[in-house]
């Protein structure tokens, strides 16, 4: 039987991604490159906000001047070394024998994105529910109390 899907639309750039049961673990983002690139802009942005603030500002000035006294050197990298001079080979796209592109396999079904198992037609927008969601002490029949 196929497992149930869960349909959601990437945090960062906005993909439709489809995930089963098995593999759903609460995920936000398509794949592990939009995961650390929304943690990098989220870093990035907080630390903007932080050196924007006058604790930030004092705080950078101190450190800037421990800098000048301890040596005056550049604190960023050089330049990259330049790419080698060579030529790109150009894409290869598969031709029908009439010389026209051939047109994708048509697949039966939805796949989850993450292990590509097959998902039922049917999919959910939220996630599932977890077990023992109510109160964590049984409460006693009103008729006892």
């Amino acid at each position: 039987m196929e497992s149930t899907g869960r349909l959601y639309l990437c945090q960062r750039c906005r993909l439709q991604v489809i995930i089963c049961r098995r593999c759903d673990r609460g995920q936000i983002y398509c794949s592990d490159a939009c995961s650390k690139a929304a943690r990098c802009e989220a870093l990035r942005s907080s630390g903007r906000r932080y050196q924007q603030s006058l604790k930030g500002r004092l705080k950078h000035a101190e450190r800037a001047h421990r800098y000048r006294q301890r040596k005056n050197k550049v604190t960023h990298q050089g330049s990259p070394a330049p790419p080698p001079a060579a030529l790109l080979v150009p894409e290869s796209r598969a031709l029908a024998p009439s010389g026209e592109p051939a047109e994708a396999p048509v697949v039966e079904g939805l796949r989850c994105h993450f292990c590509g198992r097959t998902c039922s037609v049917f999919v959910r927008l939220g996630f599932l529910r977890q077990r023992g969601d109510g109160p964590s002490v049984q409460q006693p029949p009103p008729w006892r109390a």
